[in-house]
């Protein structure tokens, strides 16, 4: 398992953001998803979080944040501008975003960050410290560039989870996000997660867009569609497949017009076997992965 030789941690995110970061040597070595879940790293009295490297994909970076209330100030007005149904595309301040929670977890490529960056910039929107610490986290490790006064997208994706989640949630959460960041780095397989959205049987996707909804994403932006789709297919082991999408589905059970789960049941089945195959045989990555196994059993 792979070592974290170095790591931000006993900063607070005010403290990085005043550093000059495009000169800060931070050297991480690539971790596991095991070793990141598992927090190997205590986060000292005063510091906000960890800062890890996955070792499947070097370009991804992981937030291992210590409260709801830290990652909330780092990424929820990210959430809301990028992924939230009704909000996307609005910079809100820190009074509209005031009891409002974004994700539990959270996941950003280099094109979604650039966005939120460069209209921040062009609005004069004055960004809280712990944001401007990612910007300079995204901007010395390229995932995002200075185009003039703008931020362009440069490659890779920022994830993040959190010590107030659970043992169990911390494990299914990072699962989860991990996808994401595979359909971030990976052309290839996102290309495959649209040729299967597209190939699904129309019953499919109303019942996974009318889901998105009800959880609170923007359903009608595609690409957060379908990374959304690919990532709650995987994040469990396929034999726990059915019992998550019957347990979620009672989420739509006042709306009339949603497909029923035995409908769609067969065909979710089928995409999560054809997006595993591709995972196992490119990257040697199962549906769930090694962390969200673990929790499938309890451990």
């Amino acid at each position: 398992m792979a070592v974290l030789l170095a790591l931000v941690a006993g900063l607070s995110a005010r403290g990085l953001a005043a550093q000059d970061h495009g000169k800060a040597q931070v050297e991480l070595a690539p971790a596991s998803l095991a070793a990141i879940e598992e927090g190997r790293g205590l986060i000292p009295q005063g510091g906000e979080f960890l800062l890890y490297r996955w070792d499947v994909f070097p370009s991804v970076l992981v937030f291992d944040l210590s409260s709801f209330v830290v990652q909330d100030r780092m990424f929820s007005r990210l959430a809301f501008f990028l992924e939230k149904r009704g909000y996307r595309g609005r910079l809100l301040t820190d009074a509209q975003l005031a009891g409002k929670h974004g994700w539990n977890a959270h996941d950003y490529g280099a094109e979604g960050l650039a966005s939120f960056f460069s209209k921040a910039a062009a609005s004069g929107f004055r960004l809280d410290a712990e944001e401007l610490a990612l910007r300079d986290i995204a901007l010395r490790e390229g995932i995002v560039v200075r185009s003039g006064p703008a931020f362009a997208p440069g490659a890779g994706a920022v994830l993040s989870i959190c010590r107030s989640s659970s043992k169990y949630e911390r494990i299914l959460l990072l699962a989860h996000e991990s996808y994401h960041g595979i359909f971030f780095c990976s052309s290839d397989y996102r290309d495959l997660c649209e040729s299967a959205w597209a190939a699904a049987p129309e019953a499919e996707r109303s019942f996974v867009s009318r889901l998105l909804a009800a959880l609170g994403y923007d359903e009608t932006a595609h690409e957060l569609a379908v990374n959304e789709y690919q990532a709650y297919l995987l994040q469990q082991p396929a034999a726990s497949l059915p019992a998550y999408f019957e347990r979620v589905s009672k989420l739509l059970s006042d709306d009339p017009n949603a497909p029923d789960i035995s409908q769609v049941l067969p065909g979710l089945e089928r995409d999560e076997a054809e997006l595993q195959r591709f995972l196992e045989s490119r990257y040697s990555i199962s549906a769930g992965g090694q962390a969200a196994a673990r929790a499938a059993g309890g451990g």
